[in-house]
């Protein structure tokens, strides 16, 4: 039996790596991680210390595109509905990995007991490859309970500058698009130039008219309904507080498991 561990670049993953390297043995188990071209450099350090600690090669996968690349060649504005950077630059390759290698496999995800709701599609969609189970180290006894930076810190490595500035995750370089309003108001906040390529960028697709001209990565529902909250529009909300500097916020994991 063979081990793949699909690596995100957050403390959550790393715990889950950790768990899989400890009980099956570094020689049993492979760490791979797909790069969006769009990740924060600090993301980098931290899986350079990863494989310090760990003394194993972590494989990493690159298409090269961005998910604003993917997204204007599917001619959409992608959030958190639609987003074909997903499939295109993680989900479609990972599993492509997986087919070609021996079996049989576990593919270990790392979703804590905060997301098992999330726990069901991947398990479903990698399981329907013969000779391939899914399991989720996190929810090994003892359940590991976030934050999961308190883990990763106990072993002398460094928090991802991502979830100091309070982000809750540590992908994308804090412009993933199926995140909050929230988070888009801090990366504006701490990354103006990344916030304003990415508006600019939606402005542009929204200019070209068809379905485009009305969607929005974002949507607005503060009044009871729905409608396109273009990122131009988009201003500190009175009243919300930012959470800016050391945070305990590395809750969510990937959004891209499948």
């Amino acid at each position: 039996m063979q081990h793949i561990v699909s690596l995100s670049g957050g403390t959550a993953s790393a715990v889950a790596a950790d768990r899989v390297l400890t009980r099956y043995g570094p020689e049993n188990t492979t760490l791979w991680f797909a790069d969006t071209s769009w990740e924060d450099e600090d993301l980098y350090r931290f899986l350079e210390d990863l494989e310090a600690y760990w003394k194993v090669t972590i494989v990493r996968y690159k298409d090269g595109r961005t998910p604003l690349e993917v997204a204007e060649q599917a001619s959409i504005i992608p959030n958190n509905n639609i987003a074909p950077c997903s499939f295109k630059l993680k989900v479609e390759p990972f599993r492509k990995f997986i087919e070609q290698l021996p079996k049989p496999i576990t593919v270990h995800l790392g979703m804590d007991f905060t997301e098992q709701h999330r726990m069901i599609s991947p398990k479903a969609k990698y399981e329907e490859i013969e000779g391939i189970t899914v399991d989720f180290p996190l929810m090994w006894e003892p359940v590991a309970m976030p934050p999961h930076r308190k883990t990763t810190e106990s072993w002398g490595i460094e928090t991802p500058i991502l979830y100091r500035l309070g982000f809750p995750h540590n992908n994308c370089g804090g412009r993933c698009v199926k995140q909050g309003i929230k988070e888009w108001q801090r990366l504006k906040h701490t990354h103006p130039q990344r916030f304003e390529e990415v508006a600019g960028w939606e402005q542009a697709q929204r200019e070209k008219g068809g379905p485009r001209a009305n969607f929005s990565i974002m949507k607005d529902r503060a009044r009871g309904d729905s409608r396109a909250l273009p990122l131009y529009e988009l201003g500190e909300r009175k009243g919300e507080q930012l959470r800016l500097g050391t945070s305990n916020e590395d809750v969510i994991g990937c959004f891209c498991e499948y």
